[in-house]
């Protein structure tokens, strides 16, 4: 599952450096919060063999909540709600089961502290108002002087901040995939050496844009 995340975050991260470069990286927020949250899971599944368990709770819960929407819906048949029922009622049952040996309903909030990973609130935060489409993303995202506007160009700040969120998070990552896999010889070393060489180059860039 962890060697899973990483390949997740690898994707995420080549969609937010594409919409980067197609000037969309307000929408690329909502890849690098994605990102962080796969993050948040692998480092729990490293301190936690039980954790598997809460992913399977957490499923199942919202497995149970499409069914109670289509259940609840007036506007489809009752005949077509049979199966449906069928599979609520297996899906609750797992779900009790779960509840019963002590999981809980979480957040990621909930490991951010336990995961380490206290660094990443603050960029969560921001990178969750874009993927929410709150007003102030909405009015950074297409609001002119004069006019609403279609692809608005991007602050430099800004895609520097959101590329240096999915960048960290990466490199984190990687470093755990190293110790997961199995490389000959130093080619994992010989990667990651040159990954941070070019990561360091691309965060001394925006510390020079603030000084």
């Amino acid at each position: 599952m962890r060697v899973g995340l990483v390949l997740t975050i690898a994707e995420q991260f080549e969609a937010t450096v594409l919409l980067a470069n197609a000037h969309m990286c307000t929408h690329s927020a909502t890849h690098t919060r994605s990102m962080i949250e796969a993050l948040v899971t692998m480092k729990m599944l490293e301190s936690d063999d039980d954790y598997v368990n809460q992913m399977r709770y957490e499923q199942l819960r919202g497995e149970r909540r499409v069914y109670e929407g289509i259940l609840a819906d007036p506007n489809i048949p009752n005949q077509l709600k049979d199966t449906i029922k069928e599979r609520y009622g297996i899906c609750n049952s797992e779900c009790e089961a779960f509840r019963a040996a002590g999981l809980k309903p979480k957040k990621i909030s909930d490991d951010l502290g336990t995961a380490k990973l206290l660094h990443l609130v603050g960029p969560y935060s921001m990178l969750c108002a874009f993927s929410h489409n709150d007003l102030a993303a909405l009015a950074l995202r297409h609001q002119g002087e004069k006019n609403m506007v279609y692809k608005q160009d991007d602050s430099p700040d800004f895609v520097q901040s959101v590329i240096a969120t999915a960048l960290i998070v990466l490199m984190d990552a990687t470093q755990q995939f190293g110790k997961i896999a199995k490389f000959p010889d130093d080619h994992f070393d010989s990667v990651f050496a040159a990954m941070n060489q070019k990561w360091s180059t691309v965060m001394d860039k925006r510390v020079e844009r603030h000084m």
